[in-house]
C-alpha cells in the first residue's frame, strides 16, 4: 500500500504535467524557445538551422535570417526546409537585389528585412525548443 507522502507526491506530480527545464548555458529563452546569438560572422551558406527573433537583436547590426530566393528569384524560402516563412517584414523598398543579392538579413537598426548578396559576413541567431520533462511519465508509474 502507498504511503500517504508518496500518494500526495503523485498526485502533484500530476497535477504539474510538465516541467520546463529552460535552456542550456548561453542561450535566452523566448516563448518555450531558446535562442543563441552569434558574436561571429559567417557566409550564409555555412548555417544550417537559422530563425530569428527581431525584439532580441539591438545591437547586432545585420543579422540572417535563413531565407533565400537563389532556387528561384524572388520566392524566398528557408535554406533549411525549403518552406516559405508566414511572415514577412522587407523594408518597403526590398527585396531590390535581382540577381545579385540572394539572401534575407534583418537591418536591425530599421527593424525591417533586406535582400544581400549570400557572400557577405553577417552574425545568425539559433533556435531550439526549451528543456521539458514530461512528469507524468517519469512519476506515479
Amino acid at each position: 500500500m502507498e504511503s500517504p507522502r508518496s500518494l500526495l507526491l503523485c498526485l502533484i506530480t500530476i497535477g504539474l504535467g510538465t516541467l520546463i527545464e529552460g535552456c542550456d548555458d548561453g542561450w535566452v529563452p523566448y516563448k518555450n524557445n531558446c535562442y543563441w546569438f552569434s558574436r561571429e560572422r559567417i557566409w550564409f551558406f555555412i548555417m544550417q538551422w537559422i530563425t530569428v527573433c527581431s525584439q532580441c537583436f539591438e545591437g547586432y547590426g545585420h543579422v540572417w535570417l535563413g531565407l533565400t530566393d537563389v532556387s528561384r528569384e524572388g520566392r524566398y524560402v528557408y535554406s533549411s526546409t525549403g518552406v516559405k516563412p508566414r511572415y514577412l517584414n522587407w523594408h518597403r523598398t526590398e527585396p531590390a537585389g535581382g540577381k545579385g543579392e540572394n539572401c534575407a538579413v534583418l537591418v536591425t537598426t530599421q527593424r525591417a528585412w533586406h535582400d544581400y548578396p549570400c557572400t557577405s559576413k553577417m552574425s545568425y541567431v539559433c533556435k531550439k525548443p526549451e528543456k521539458r520533462m514530461d512528469l507524468n511519465s517519469n512519476y506515479c508509474k
